[in-house]
């Protein structure tokens, strides 16, 4: 079988995609598993990598129907990629109203059991737009052979209002973000915040930023490509600056998780846990029989599958079984 340059470019921005599943998975598994990540904040997060799953796995039946070199009825390409589509939708609407809750943990006016699903519930508005703009285009067609494309399920119109529409949460965000750094900064001078809470925000900045800078640039090129921008180039050439956007989309996401498990302490002994390292830390009683004097030390162990390793407070090994 040859493949065309679109084919191929279509079938690498397909592997790209696939990259971040594990990763975002992994954030999905830990945040269910331990309560330390319970928190509005972290769940919502949570519901984001499983949105990301979803937007990872969306290209995957229109890949299908291009290497088989058959169109499908509009039915059932709704019935397949509706709701992997809305996911990857629901990450901006996730985004903004992560950074509404960060904003409103910050000014202490966060509500109590009804805040995470008042969270969610208005980010949710965006990607249930969405499956009714699909159900009233299939509707008008259902039978219409099509290659899965967005275009297909929303029309081309219907694709251009909602990337400009993800491109306003992402301006939205990054908003939010300015706000709170603002506020970070006022109250450090201030003196009221401490060290921990500068250095929540400190990875909470890391991570929006890699997030918001990478969705805004895939955005902004999205709305480019839409609005005939590149149009005057050869297809091929095309074809390539689509590969590029695509493919520096779906990585700059990926990149995201392991920068959230850096630097989130929370996230970060989460993780270890989940596969079998913990950190813990216990006092001895030291006696120096020499002088009857009695100490106390810290021991740190390092829990692996079976070898427990002892250091005192200057590093030396004392003790190993």
């Amino acid at each position: 079988m040859v493949f065309t340059l679109n084919e191929l470019a279509f079938t690498v921005n397909t592997l790209v995609d696939q990259i971040g599943i594990p990763f975002f998975v992994m954030l999905a598994y830990v945040t269910i598993k331990f309560k330390t990540l319970n928190g509005t904040c972290h769940r919502l997060i949570g519901i984001y990598a499983i949105c990301c799953v979803l937007a990872k796995v969306q290209i995957i039946p229109p890949w299908l129907v291009m290497i088989t070199n058959i169109q499908i009825p509009l039915w059932l390409c709704a019935l397949t990629d509706t709701i992997p589509i809305a996911g990857s939708f629901n990450i901006y609407s996730l985004m903004f109203m992560i950074a509404v809750d960060r904003i409103s943990s910050m000014y202490s006016i966060r509500g109590d059991s009804f805040h995470l699903p008042l969270m969610y519930g208005i980010s949710s508005l965006f990607p249930l737009t969405f499956i009714i703009t699909v159900i009233i285009t299939t509707a008008q067609g259902p039978t219409r052979l099509n290659s899965c494309y967005l275009t297909d399920l929303i029309t081309t119109q219907g694709e251009q209002t909602f990337h400009g529409a993800c491109l306003v949460f992402n301006w939205l965000t990054l908003f939010c973000y300015i706000i709170m750094i603002v506020k970070v900064l006022w109250d450090r001078k201030k003196g009221l915040i401490n060290a921990g809470r500068m250095a929540l925000f400190k990875s909470i900045a890391i991570i929006m930023g890699i997030q918001i800078f990478g969705w805004m640039f895939s955005l902004t090129a999205y709305n480019l490509v839409d609005n005939g921008v590149f149009s005057n180039y050869s297809s091929d050439t095309q074809i390539l600056i689509n590969l590029g956007i695509n493919s520096i989309s779906s990585l700059s996401s990926t990149c995201e998780v392991p920068a959230l498990f850096l630097s989130s302490s929370e996230h970060k002994k989460a993780l270890l846990k989940t596969f079998g390292y913990e950190n813990k830390t216990t006092s001895v009683m030291v006696i120096n029989n020499r002088n009857n004097i009695i100490a106390t030390t810290q021991l740190i162990a390092i829990n692996t599958s079976s070898t427990y390793t002892y250091f005192n407070q200057n590093n030396e090994l004392i003790n190993k079984r």
